[in-house]
């Protein structure tokens, strides 16, 4: 029996907290395993000098973006297939898993592109200077080959996940990101006889890392999993699961987006002061990234979870299910304020050894994590707010913590505090919005009869 022929939803019975745990412990190593590999993708680079660490982390929010319209488009198709499921319209899951493929491809492939052609433009910019402009050319210029061979995977992992099914789409992140950290140093340093390629070098190996992995999850959802048919398709029907995939995924993106934007000036802001305030931001940016997994992988969980349940009507194991993410979200934040706030220092000289760069770093690993708590329960308010078709909630929530709150206090820090005070606003915006979320959720869940 396959997957899809299963006669009733995965999530909807058993224990609550046992059925979540199911869902994230497989996302926690898959992420846990591609966060890793940008920290040693990192630590690599960051052994050619700062100039080269700097260029590498003026990238970071492009790549973000991109990231964030791929997860749009994934957050999408897991909604719709989430209810769809719980519902047990068997075929119109295959549908909307094969036809969500399809669209984040046709829509991958125009923004390459387009962000080939605006290298120059956008990174000057955002602040590079001669110095590291020709360094983010060489890098730029292979990731956008890359970036369809990054989407497709995202979505079908999602697709997994919304059907209850986390452990493949774990193993597939997992396996690309180790595949990533062995093929970098020998491209990034030319070992065993390979081109020395620096910052290129690194774009390779994700590139290389990447094609595999989509090879590979083309291969288990169309044959292990079955979820990939075109048989009997008509340009109307795939217009219909892209109009539902959508009425979703544009707000989403959209929200994913914010924080890309965002983050953009937030470089630009720190590339005044120098070239090594934004290495520092960047090493602190991965650092975050570890630490922030579990509430990573919770919110990838959460909306699949409620998405099922609310579909099948199961309104009690739903709500269980979102006071458990709060809950997790709170303690989780405390446990890594107090780490980071103790070892922060410990852990930037890992990294480099630049006394600038390790001061912004350390910085900000001192200041931001105590916001931690409200910004993973940020997290899973958007979830779930996506999972029952509210997507436009998520994207307000993200516009006023990123736009309205963090980037104009942000600038006014930098006036009056300096590189603290930028620091010092996304703790603010993240505390206030979080804390807004979370009053949000409850509101909006407690009055059922406003939900889709």
């Amino acid at each position: 029996m396959t997957r899809t022929d299963q006669p009733s939803p995965r999530l909807v019975n058993g224990k609550v907290s046992s059925g979540l745990l199911r869902l994230t412990a497989p996302v926690i190593i898959g992420i846990t395993a591609n966060i890793g590999a940008g920290i040693v993708e990192a630590f690599l680079l960051a052994r050619l000098g700062t100039e080269t660490l700097s260029a590498y982390s003026f990238t970071f929010p492009i790549s973000a973006a991109l990231m964030s319209l791929s997860l749009g488009i994934s957050i999408g198709v897991s909604s719709v297939l989430a209810r769809t499921a719980g519902s047990g319209e068997q075929e119109q899951v295959r549908r909307i898993a094969s036809d969500g493929i399809a669209l984040v491809a046709v829509i991958m492939l125009v923004v390459s592109i387009i962000g080939y052609l605006s290298i120059d433009v956008l990174f000057t910019a955002l602040g590079a200077d001669s110095s590291t402009l020709p360094l983010i050319n060489d890098y730029m210029t292979i990731y956008y080959l890359s970036v369809i061979l990054l989407a497709v995977p995202s979505v079908g992992a999602n697709a997994l996940r919304a059907l209850g099914d986390a452990t493949i789409s774990g193993t597939l992140m997992v396996s690309g990101a180790l595949l990533h950290i062995a093929i970098s140093p020998f491209l990034i340093f030319g070992l065993a006889g390979l081109p020395s390629l620096g910052l290129a070098g690194a774009a390779w190996a994700n590139l290389l890392a990447r094609l595999i992995t989509f090879l590979a999850t083309i291969a288990i959802l169309r044959h292990r999993e079955q979820l990939l048919t075109y048989k009997d398709l008509t340009l109307k029907k795939m217009i219909d699961s892209w109009k539902l995939i959508l009425a979703i995924g544009i707000p989403a993106t959209a929200t994913n987006m914010i924080g890309p934007v965002s983050t953009a000036i937030i470089v630009s802001f720190l590339a005044g002061f120098s070239q090594e305030t934004v290495a520092g931001f960047g090493i602190a940016a991965r650092i975050e990234g570890l630490f922030a997994i579990p509430l990573f992988a919770l919110s990838a969980s959460i909306g699949p979870f409620v998405g099922q349940n609310f579909g099948a009507g199961r309104h009690d194991r739903a709500n269980n299910a979102m006071v458990l993410a709060f809950r997790y979200s709170l303690y989780w934040g405390l446990f890594t304020a107090i780490v980071l706030g103790i070892f922060n220092k410990d852990i930037v000289a890992i990294f480099n050894e630049n006394t600038v760069v390790i001061s912004v770093a350390t910085t900000y690993l001192l200041i931001v994590p105590i916001s931690y708590g409200a910004w993973g329960a940020l997290m899973m308010s958007s979830a779930v707010f996506n999972s029952l078709g509210k997507p436009l909630n998520s994207t307000l929530m993200s516009g006023l913590r990123l736009i309205v709150v963090y980037v104009p206090l942000a600038y006014v820090g930098k006036l009056i505090l300096g590189v603290k005070g930028i620091f010092l606003a996304s703790a603010i915006a993240n505390i206030a919005i979080g804390l807004m979320g979370y009053f949000w959720n409850r509101s909006v869940y407690s009055d059922r009869d406003t939900l889709p």
